[in-house]
């Protein structure tokens, strides 16, 4: 078969099979040069193996992989490189010790005569990179002490140092608040006008429409649809994803008696240089949404009500409990967290189902494996109350679906009894359906009573579930909006301070 001039990465008939899985089948994908092409599918689609692939980490048992119309013959991620292949994963892929120079010109370290690491030509040819994407990042700053939207551009000024003709980027925006999320759709702009191949793997279709040439489709390992963007829409996209209708407006309310009174008031809460005094109440049975553009302080007031942060001034007090004032406390007053970074902050991911529901009951983990039909009965018990998805209580949680560790969390803070229940991100890296299924199973919490709170970068995830949204910005809660009239277009547009402050509840 020839190859055209213009594929930049071309799979032939890919097939890959694991022990009781064929992952992928007959999968063929064509990406052009100069161009953005987005893979999707849900979770276990085939998406990950097929990254893998194009980028020499597995080897097809059928097919190959032609990179800028050479063949992939060694399947090693070194080899992939060496004909022009990079990948930005997920999870940063940062020396955070080290310089952003040292960082972005990793693989390719600018050396003296002597064969030394010459540091001037270091931070001169990383700058000049960096400026050349239009980033403003500074080359001599430690890479650990950056946001995690300016590790990420750091990830691409380094693909791009080794003149990269094809760069994966995997759930690209799954860390990020608006504002970065528009700075990194310039920069892949900007490297598909210099002649870049970009393969983006995203879960959020509006990112598809608004910066994707072409989609291929994945389900059950093969293709369903390859389309140009122009000639589709997101109902198209869903249904091939899927193989049936998935809907994604505002989701119905659950009609329950709710609860009288509070459960949590904060009153002038702050964090000096991030939040100014600030003021919030959470009903019982209500889904209020944070949210705000990177340092509006929206992360940062949720870490202060879930007493993960204590502020240097104010006070916060759950419902009849009395106050909060540490994350012990916090959890003996019934408010339980799940963390943005589930994989880092939320879960121990080579301990067993079982261990991590435990983490918190205040019982600890060495209780529980010693009452082991105890542990599983508790254990069987919120997994169905969490509507969590697992083979046995006892398998590993790194072996579940995102969406289904997203539901261990939320349910071990069931399980612990909580009342206030505080999202930060909540369905990040989680596929369309199982999102849903987050979203459906909120509403019902909060129709039993439970107060939820969600941090969110999502517009339409905040429109489909929020009964009530405050914007953040610039440390301070400039709107407070009726979550059953908010659009993505006005949370937009009051993130931004393009429409006036304003107060509609």
């Amino acid at each position: 078969m020839s190859v055209v001039v213009d594929d930049a990465l071309r799979c032939e008939s890919i097939d890959k099979a694991f022990p009781g899985v064929q992952a992928l089948a007959g999968v063929s994908v064509t990406v052009r040069r100069g161009s953005v092409h987005a893979l999707l599918g849900e979770n276990g689609a085939g998406k990950s193996t097929l990254i893998k692939i194009m980028t020499g980490a597995e080897r097809p048992d059928r097919g190959r992989v032609l990179i800028g119309g050479r063949p992939l013959r060694q399947h090693t991620p070194s080899a992939a490189r060496r004909l022009g292949i990079r990948v930005v994963h997920q999870e940063r892929q940062i020396a955070a010790d080290l310089s952003v120079a040292h960082n972005v010109l990793l693989d390719s370290l600018p050396r003296n005569q002597l064969g030394l690491v010459s540091t001037r030509g270091l931070i001169t040819a990383a700058q000049h990179q960096l400026d050349a994407l239009g980033v403003e990042i500074d080359a001599r700053a430690r890479a650990g002490a950056l946001p995690p939207a300016a590790q990420q551009l750091v990830e691409l000024a380094r693909a791009v140092s080794l003149r990269a003709a094809v760069v994966v980027l995997d759930e690209p925006t799954a860390s990020l608040a608006g504002d970065e999320v528009r700075t990194l759709f310039r920069v892949i702009r900007e490297l598909r006008a210099a002649g870049t191949s970009l393969v983006y793997i995203s879960h959020h279709l509006h990112e598809v429409f608004e910066v994707a040439d072409t989609a291929t489709v994945l389900r059950n390992g093969r293709q369903v649809l390859d389309v140009a963007v122009a000639d589709t829409d997101s109902d198209e996209l869903l249904r091939a994803m899927f193989g049936r209708e998935v809907t994604h407006a505002r989701l119905p309310r659950i009609e329950r008696p709710r609860p009288d009174g509070p459960a949590l008031v904060a009153r002038g809460v702050s964090l000096r240089g991030t939040l100014a005094p600030t003021d919030v109440t959470l009903g019982q049975g209500e889904v209020v949404a944070l949210c705000g553009p990177a340092g509006s302080g929206a992360s940062e007031l949720a870490e202060i009500l879930a007493g993960v942060v204590r502020p240097d001034s104010g006070s916060v007090t759950a419902g009849h409990a009395g106050p909060v004032g540490s994350r012990s406390r916090a959890a003996r007053r019934g408010i339980g967290v799940v963390p943005a970074d589930r994989k880092r902050d939320g879960l121990l991911l080579d301990r067993s189902v079982i261990e991590n529901l435990s983490l918190g009951t205040g019982r600890g983990l060495s209780s529980w494996i010693h009452r082991p039909v105890a542990a599983r009965r508790a254990a069987t018990g919120a997994l169905a109350k969490g509507k969590v998805r697992v083979v046995s209580p006892g398998a590993p949680v790194r072996l579940l679906s995102g969406g289904n560790q997203q539901r261990v969390i939320i349910s071990r803070s069931l399980l612990a009894g909580c009342r206030v229940l505080v999202l930060d991100q909540p369905t990040a890296g989680v596929d369309v359906a199982a999102k849903f299924d987050i979203y459906a199973q909120l509403l019902e919490l909060a129709a039993d009573g439970l107060a939820v709170l969600v941090v969110s970068s999502d517009y339409e995830e905040i429109c489909a579930l929020a009964d009530r949204v405050l914007v953040m910005r610039g440390g301070a809660v400039v709107a407070t909006v009726d979550g059953a009239s908010v659009t993505p277009d006005s949370l937009y547009e009051l993130e931004m301070g393009i429409r006036a402050e304003e107060n509609r509840v």
